[in-house]
């Protein structure tokens, strides 16, 4: 089916680069909005998708800019930024007087500067605006966006955020949306090494996970991340939602974020060296993957309680 564009309201051309578990689904709701949508992506697969409900496939990022007058980037890695951005017909080869460019990826705000400084040069706008919220998030148009850049930019993103999220946050200078975006990332990978540590320890002493589970639930001790991390064990189910090498990222970034202000981030450092073990035994597998490496170390299996 392809969403029908809503005619008798004027709307800014969007342009979208990386259609990953983020960033079709997002492109979904932007033209189920009615915006006219161009994109770029490696994958063959996501763009016929999204091409098969209206979008416009582009050549390449440079050809993509010359179309539009936003531009969002939803990237995994800081080398993929390098590449889509400063490379051969990179988005800066580009004419951007005018256009407005919109970074979700999650990076460091010194990466954010730079990318800003070279845009402005060419006359465009940068803002970050890294997301939260899980492909289901992405899906049902919910996120949480952080933004970081001049407030009349996020102004003119208004109508753009609002049809992706639901939980908007101006966070002033460049970089801001970033430093949030890793602290949340920091606390997930926190609290799934100690959820890992957790579950082990009531495994070895003799305490159904199921239950523990249910009273964690209902006690102080319940989170997010719990429910979030749990099911998903108990099932054996690590295909990745978000997957242990880009929450390492993410961590060794604010590790370095750290470092940068002079401070030292000790049980930060503690879950970064799990989620190193993870990332390099089960770099594709979803972060709860992380409760394996714990598993492996103590040879014990924290399993869901058997039906009777």
């Amino acid at each position: 089916m392809t969403y029908k564009k809503l005619e008798e309201i004027l709307l800014d051309t969007i342009g979208f680069i990386g259609l990953g578990t983020m960033g079709l689904p997002m492109v979904q709701n932007l033209l189920k909005a009615g915006f006219p949508v161009h994109v770029v992506s490696r994958s063959r697969g996501p763009i016929d998708k999204a091409v098969s409900l209206g979008a416009v496939e582009a050549k390449n990022p440079a050809d993509l800019v010359e179309k539009v007058d936003i531009l969002l980037t939803c990237l995994p890695l800081p080398s993929t930024i390098e590449e889509v951005y400063f490379g051969e017909n990179g988005i800066l080869s580009a004419d951007l007087t005018g256009t407005l460019v919109i970074d979700h990826s999650t990076i460091s705000p010194l990466l954010n500067q730079r990318v800003y400084d070279a845009i402005t040069a060419k006359g465009g706008s940068y803002m970050d605006a890294p997301i939260s919220g899980g492909p289901m998030g992405a899906t049902a148009g919910t996120l949480a966006i952080m933004c970081g850049g001049l407030e009349n930019d996020y102004e003119r993103a208004k109508p753009v955020f609002d049809t992706l999220g639901t939980n908007l946050f101006y966070l002033g200078k460049i970089g801001n949306g970033s430093i949030a975006k890793l602290m949340n990332n920091y606390l997930i990978g926190v609290h799934t090494a100690a959820l890992a540590e957790t579950f082990i320890l009531a495994t070895k002493a003799g305490v159904d996970t199921t239950q523990l589970y249910e009273v964690l639930s209902a006690s102080t001790g319940d989170s997010k991340m719990l429910h979030r991390i749990v099911p998903l064990v108990h099932q054996r189910d690590f295909d990745a939602r978000f997957s242990n090498q880009l929450l390492y990222k993410d961590m060794r970034i604010a590790g370095e974020l750290a470092k940068a202000y002079e401070l030292d981030m000790p049980i930060n450092k503690l879950a970064e060296q799990m989620y190193q073990q993870a990332s390099e035994k089960y770099p594709m597998e979803d972060m709860a993957a992380l409760f394996k490496i714990y598993e492996e170390k103590t040879g014990i299996m924290v399993k869901e309680k058997a039906l009777d």
